[in-house]
C-alpha cells in the first residue's frame, strides 16, 4: 500500500496534483490510501476538482479526525465486481421473497445506491454500495458496502464508524476485504467480512457532540478457503418497516459461495 501522510494543510490544486502522480505510479492491485489536509475552506474545490480524474471510478474520498481528504484508490477490477454482484445477489434474495416474486424486475420497498457521495459530519464520504427504504423520506442508506484490502482495513474501520456515528439512518456496515493469495493458498485470494452494527455507549450523553450510539465491529469471518453463510435483516434494511410484500420473512440469506467465486473470477485466480 502507498500512503502518503501530510502534517500541513496545503491547497486543493496541490492535494489533487500529488495525488495523480502517486496514482500514476501505484501497482494494480489492492488498494492504496493516500492521505490529505486541505485547506477548510477549498475542501468542496477538491471534491470538484477529484470529479474530473480519469481514475474517478477507482477513487473513493473519506477523512479522518487527523485528515480531511483522504482517498482510496482501487485499480482492480475484483472491488468492483464484488461490489456489483453484491447489488445482484441483495436484489435476487429480496425477490425470492415475495409470494410470485418472479416477474418483478425490482425489489419492492427499497432502492439501491452506488457510489452516491454523503454529507457526514459536515465533510463528504463516499461508500462502494449500499440500499435503502423506498418509502423513507430520508435518501441516506440503510446497508452499506465497503469493499478493500487489509492494508487499508484500519481506514475502512473508521469508515465504518463514521458511517454509524455521524448517519443514524445506517443500520448496518459491510466491510469487505480482498488480498493477494498467501504461499499455503496460492489458488485464492484472502476474503474476510466484518459486520458493523451501532452500540449504546456505556457512559453518560453529554456535551454538545456526544454520540447516541459508537460503531463496533459484531462479527468477522474467513473465506479464503469457503464461505459460510451470510444474511441481512429486513429490519437492517428497511429500517424497522418491513413491506407487507415480504410477508413472517426476517432476513435475506445471500448466495455466498457465488459471492466468493466471482471475487475469483475477477482476480484472476481459480479455486481447486
Amino acid at each position: 500500500m502507498n500512503s502518503s501522510r501530510p502534517v500541513n494543510a496545503m491547497s486543493f490544486r496541490q492535494a489533487i496534483t500529488t495525488l495523480r502522480s502517486k496514482v500514476a505510479s501505484a501497482s494494480l492491485d489492492g488498494a492504496h490510501i493516500y492521505y490529505f489536509n486541505v485547506f477548510e475552506d477549498e475542501l468542496e474545490a477538491a471534491y470538484s476538482l477529484l470529479d474530473k480524474e480519469e481514475q474517478r471510478r477507482a477513487l473513493r474520498v473519506t477523512y479522518s479526525d487527523d485528515f480531511n481528504f483522504i482517498v482510496r484508490y482501487m485499480p482492480s477490477a475484483m472491488h468492483n465486481e464484488a461490489s456489483a454482484f453484491w447489488f445482484q445477489n441483495v436484489a435476487f434474495a429480496l425477490i425470492a421473497l415475495v409470494p410470485n416474486g418472479r416477474h418483478l424486475s425490482m425489489a419492492p420497498g427499497c432502492k439501491f445506491v452506488g457510489k452516491r457521495t454523503y454529507q457526514l459530519g459536515g465533510r463528504e464520504k463516499q461508500g462502494d454500495a449500499g440500499v435503502r427504504p423506498s418509502n423513507s423520506n430520508s435518501q441516506n442508506p440503510s446497508v452499506i458496502l465497503e469493499v478493500g484490502c487489509s492494508e487499508s482495513l484500519r481506514q475502512l474501520q473508521i469508515d465504518a464508524r463514521l458511517w454509524i456515528e455521524q448517519m443514524l439512518e445506517v443500520q448496518l456496515v459491510i466491510i469487505l476485504s480482498i488480498d493477494p493469495p498467501v504461499p499455503a493458498h496460492s489458488n485464492r485470494p484472502r476474503i474476510t467480512i466484518q459486520l458493523w452494527r451501532g452500540v449504546t455507549p456505556l457512559g453518560p450523553l453529554s456535551g454538545e457532540h456526544a454520540r447516541t450510539r459508537n460503531g463496533q465491529m459484531v462479527w468477522e469471518t474467513d473465506w479464503t478457503q469457503q464461505a459460510g453463510p451470510f444474511y441481512i435483516l429486513l429490519a437492517d434494511i428497511f429500517r424497522g418497516q418491513v413491506p407487507l410484500e415480504y410477508g413472517v420473512n426476517d432476513r435475506i440469506v445471500l448466495d455466498s459461495a457465488a459471492w466468493r467465486e466471482d471475487i475469483i473470477e475477477a482476480s484472476g485466480f481459480r479455486s481447486q
